[in-house]
């Protein structure tokens, strides 16, 4: 009477008649002898058949089954399942083989722990006989023993990549069963057929065990993985691994019905599938010819959303995405009427970009436009939002799924343009703008610095911007300088346009007169955030320490909240060690009427900033007819041709000083800088910003908001470059030496200088001998920093050999 097998090996084989004779000696050498050997042919067409006619021959335990046509892998083992006669079962690939104490160790194993699933490890073995180690490394068992919940969970952790071989595996043939069960029997699965049902089957059992011992003898490169894709017609064989796993939702969701912790289980099979997802991007990106790869990725999108295939690449294999980055199609602006707006920002707060924002937010919607702001992160202040604009604050964590909710709020309010004013402060906004371009949707940038901010913080931002910019529509910059910037480096969609009056302007349109004279003390006053790396609010203390050596009676109220390691009490301190408490004063935070109150007790503006965008600070202060006092920043437009304002160069604190006191002691100086501000902020609130904003979401700003780079430009954007990167070389800028030569110079300037160092990048100043003296080492650098600059870099040479 026939022995009953203990163990089933099932071998599904499709044209192995190469490796099938390996594979089936493999099986006949166990030394468990009570097993049969299944082997399904899914309809090879070369000598498969024959060879395992031979061996079925010599042996019973062999058994062959055949497909009239090829059904794929998945069928054959279903097959071979069915037909198993053995409690448990092993795979076995047609051209892989067992190792002899395969069957007999994995089944010892199951007898003693009664697991439904026993894993155990690999050996990996190359073409040319030697062993793969970081494979094999890889497919080694994590977890000695699962129960119940965690089971799924140990086999498939979620954001990991999904690991399915069936032939890591001894299986209980009641559950493959099962598993089957709840697919359709016609299912054909010609890509990823064994992780699907690997993962039904985990969701299914309820203990797993595993060893160390290497049970299975993997042949690394054979088959047909790595292969180059040539044509769409294989890039569709590859895709459709992500059908494979789509196949089995609707038997997911049958077992989550039933199961304790439905969620837990949904999440592994998203996971799963995200996972195959971005696998199959990274294939195709990996081994397709460039010039089919866009047809290749728009073939992808059809087979899973481009939603899903972003937040795939995003959680598996972020490379993905910056090819996917340059793979889509620009969604240019329309000059069609566009009614959904969508503001975006991290959290809504009192000042800085949210109050751009905010006012933006007022302006469109009084001009028809449906306005919804959108918070990428928890902690806004929902009550800045303005009437009659809708507030919406992101709740999805990790990247991949906010990338989803922000999908779903742009489908749900019908959005047709994007303004992100994240740009410059975010790494992951490119992503945001893919999906929305993905969708349809235009997005255009809010860029609130200076170009040059990244080279001042050193943080890395030039090259991101410059290879992620191009996904946006328009980039939108506050000044003509820093449309030269971004157009050197190789843009051509960017524009100026002016940040809309804050409240406190508005409060002061056509209402204010010019201050009189000041009397004794002259009353200084500055407010913003206590910043020290943009706004320098440690130089406000040595402007301060040179007016006292130069005698000036005056005093100085610092207002402003707390920013990063410098708070009121610290700035007071360092007040205090100075001896310069009787003339200066950080009082904190003030708002409303509180601030207009400080600022018009005032005579006049300090600011020290190094780098700004659009410092609307100084048109508030205007606006209130102060005149102001600062270090130059050259690009910025609230500066140009304005008569209100005195400068000295950068961190020359005796100059600015000497130019405070030289006004002090000139009343008529003084009344003619006043009215001079005025004049200023009402050319700053003149235009008509509803207009200006619906030209820019309607792609019909005019040309002079997007002017061509000069050689004059190019050569500021040179020096300014110079200035950040050397001020972040080294101490030697500011050494006491240094700071006693800047002393020594700002004494010697008198009004009339102080007064003519207006706003601008000063020809033949200082500051270009030194860019002159800097450019040698630094030329290669901004080359690469700006390669538009190429065609002029000859010219801007002769200029500045000119110029020593």
């Amino acid at each position: 009477m026939p022995t009953i097998p203990r163990v089933s090996i099932v071998i599904p084989v499709h044209n192995d008649e190469a490796t099938i004779a390996g594979a089936l000696e493999s099986c006949l050498g166990q030394t468990l002898e009570e097993i049969e050997v299944i082997c399904v042919d899914d309809a090879s067409t070369d000598g498969t058949v024959d060879v395992i006619t031979s061996y079925r021959e010599r042996d019973a335990r062999v058994r062959l089954i055949t497909h009239e046509s090829n059904s794929s892998a998945f069928q054959a083992r279903r097959s071979g399942i069915l037909a198993a006669a053995a409690a448990h079962v092993l795979f076995l690939d047609g051209d892989d083989e067992l190792l002899p104490h395969a069957a007999e160790r994995a089944l010892a194993l199951q007898s003693d722990s009664g697991a439904d699933l026993v894993g155990f490890a690999i050996e990996v073995v190359s073409n040319a006989g030697g062993i793969v180690g970081g494979y094999q490394n890889r497919l080694k068992p994590k977890h000695r023993r699962l129960d119940g919940p965690e089971l799924l969970e140990g086999l498939f952790p979620i954001d990991q990549p999904a690991q399915g071989q069936l032939w890591r595996y001894l299986f209980t043939t009641s559950t493959l069963r099962q598993a089957y069960g709840l697919l359709p029997q016609d299912l054909v699965l010609p890509r990823v057929n064994d992780l699907p049902l690997l993962f039904l089957v985990a969701a299914l059992s309820e203990r797993y065990v595993s060893m160390d011992d290497q049970l299975y003898r993997y042949f690394y490169g054979r088959g047909g993985s790595g292969q180059v894709v040539e044509d769409l017609e294989q890039a569709v064989f590859y895709a459709e691994a992500i059908r494979s796993i789509d196949s089995i939702a609707p038997a997911v969701r049958s077992i989550a019905r039933d199961s304790a912790d439905p969620a837990a289980l949904l999440d592994a099979f998203e996971s799963v599938r995200d996972s195959i997802i971005g696998y199959v991007c990274f294939y195709l990106i990996r081994h397709t010819r460039p010039d089919l790869l866009a047809e290749v990725i728009g073939h992808l999108y059809t087979r899973a959303t481009p939603l899903d295939v972003v937040a795939a690449s995003v959680r598996f294999y972020p490379d993905n995405v910056e090819v996917l980055k340059t793979a889509g199609t620009r969604i240019p602006l329309s000059t069609e009427p566009r009614k959904h707006i969508m503001l975006t920002t991290r959290t809504l707060t009192t000042g800085g970009v949210s109050g751009v924002l905010l006012t933006q937010a007022q302006v469109l919607a009084a001009a028809g436009h449906e306005v919804t702001i959108v918070a990428r992160r928890y902690g806004s202040d929902t009550s800045v939002v303005p009437e009659g604009v809708s507030f919406i604050e992101m709740a999805a964590k990790g990247l991949p799924n906010r990338l989803r909710e922000w999908a779903d709020i742009c489908a749900s309010r019908e959005i047709d343009v994007i303004i992100d004013h994240q740009v410059l402060y975010s790494r992951d906004w490119p992503e945001y703008a893919l999906v929305a371009r993905l969708m349809g949707i235009s997005t255009i940038g809010w860029l609130h610095n200076f170009a040059a901010r990244p080279i001042l913080d050193q943080s890395g931002l030039i090259e991101h911007l410059t290879k992620n910019l191009p996904l946006l529509e328009l980039t939108v910059t506050l000044s003509p300088l820093d449309v030269a910037f971004w157009k050197l480096r190789g843009l051509d969609d960017v524009a100026y346009v002016p940040n809309p009056p804050s409240p406190l302007l508005l409060e002061s349109a056509g209402t204010s007169r010019p201050k009189p004279p000041p009397t004794t003390p002259l009353k200084l006053v500055w407010w913003g955030r206590l910043d020290e790396q943009t706004k320098q609010v440690t130089q406000l203390i040595e402007v301060a320490a040179q007016l006292k050596s130069l005698g000036v009676a005056f005093t100085l109220r610092v207002i402003g909240p707390d920013w990063g390691e410098w708070t009121a009490a610290k700035f007071n301190s360092a007040v205090e060690r100075r001896r310069l408490s009787e003339y200066v004063e950080a009082v904190g935070e003030r708002r409303g009427m509180d601030l207009i109150n400080e600022i018009d007790s005032a005579d006049a503006f300090l600011t020290t900033s190094i780098i700004e965008g659009y410092q609307l600070t100084i048109a508030e202060a205007q606006a209130r007819g102060l005149p102001v006092f600062m270090y130059e920043l050259p690009w910025l437009t609230l500066v140009q041709e304005n008569a209100g304002i005195i400068t000295a160069p950068q961190g020359d604190s005796a100059a600015l000083a000497v130019a405070i006191a030289d006004v002090a002691d000139n009343p008529d100086m003084y009344s003619s800088l006043s009215r001079s501000s005025i004049e200023a902020a009402d050319r700053a609130m003149s235009y008509d910003f509803a207009h200006l904003y619906s030209s820019a979401i309607g792609n019909s700003l005019p040309a002079a908001f997007s002017p061509e780079p000069t050689l004059d430009d190019a050569r500021t954007l040179l020096d300014l470059t110079i200035f950040y990167a050397e001020r972040n070389a080294g101490p030697r800028a500011s050494s006491p030496a240094a700071r006693k030569r800047s002393a020594s110079r700002g004494r010697q300037k008198s009004a009339s200088a102080s007064r003519s160092s207006l706003v601008g990048a000063p020809k033949g100043s200082a500051l270009t001998h030194r860019a002159w003296r800097a450019a040698t080492p630094f030329g290669r650098m901004l080359l690469q920093l700006f390669p538009g600059m190429r065609p002029i870099a000859h010219r801007a040479k002769i200029r500045l050999m000119r110029l020593r």
